[in-house]
């Protein structure tokens, strides 16, 4: 056995623990769903073990940036666009909810987390429908480049910051400054970057954001709920 497989052994351990002990405690259940049900960072684990045992479930009251994202764009009509999510969660709500819409758009989403992936797979098998405007890529962001992505309407970089490791810089092509100027870059015309207020990286993406905004790069335009949207100046 590997120290990863012992480590995921322990922590699996402690979950199945955690859950027999909600089940039978309220205090310990209320605990449970509104933290240990959020994973945590690769920051906080690693890569390796977030990649592998990481993944995230709906949580309307903890963290509603896709529940948010989808009501904005009912809000404003839009549809037919082209979109990059960034984090699809274990829920995929943002897929689900688009095939709703009369002109669906067309989605690209990203995780981390290969059970947010096997999530999305098991989805398309049970609906075929789903990944006409739906598809979903298991990688590292900062593994992406130019020359792998097309253009996009709309961005959201909600989790920007929270999952850059810097100790893995040879694995990968950006950083979080990089990965911005990367999908400013891949901005359409009329183009929107959405960020998140309730990112548990918050404070450092901000400072980017604002570096970016005082270089004269983008400008916010509009907010909605607890999410910012920006566009090119």
């Amino acid at each position: 056995m590997t120290v990863d497989d012992s480590n995921s052994d322990r922590f699996n351990g402690i979950v199945r623990s955690l859950r027999r002990s909600a089940a039978r405690n309220p205090i310990v259940r209320k605990l449970y769903y509104s933290k240990i049900q959020r994973p945590d960072l690769p920051n906080g684990i690693g890569m390796s073990l977030y990649q592998a045992r990481s993944s995230w479930v709906l949580q309307p009251d903890s963290c509603p940036c896709d529940i948010q994202f989808v009501e904005y764009l009912k809000q404003h009509n839009i549809q037919s666009k082209s979109i990059f999510h960034f984090g699809t969660g274990e829920h995929h709500f943002v897929g689900l909810q688009n095939q709703q819409f009369d002109q669906p758009n067309e989605i690209f989403g990203i995780t981390a987390s290969a059970p947010e992936h096997q999530s999305y797979v098991q989805l398309v098998l049970k609906n075929t429908e789903l990944p006409k405007y739906y598809k979903v890529l298991f990688a590292d962001i900062y593994t992406l480049t130019a020359h792998t992505l097309p253009t996009f309407d709309l961005v959201t970089l909600f989790h920007l910051c929270e999952f850059y490791l810097p100790e893995n810089a040879s694995l990968i092509h950006q950083n979080d400054a990089t990965l911005l100027q990367l999908f400013l870059d891949k901005l359409n015309p009329e183009g929107r970057i959405l960020f998140y207020l309730g990112s548990q990286k918050w404070q450092a993406a901000k400072s980017i954001v604002q570096t970016f905004e005082a270089a004269g790069k983008i400008k916010q335009i509009d907010q909605y709920e607890s999410l910012l949207i920006y566009a090119k100046n």
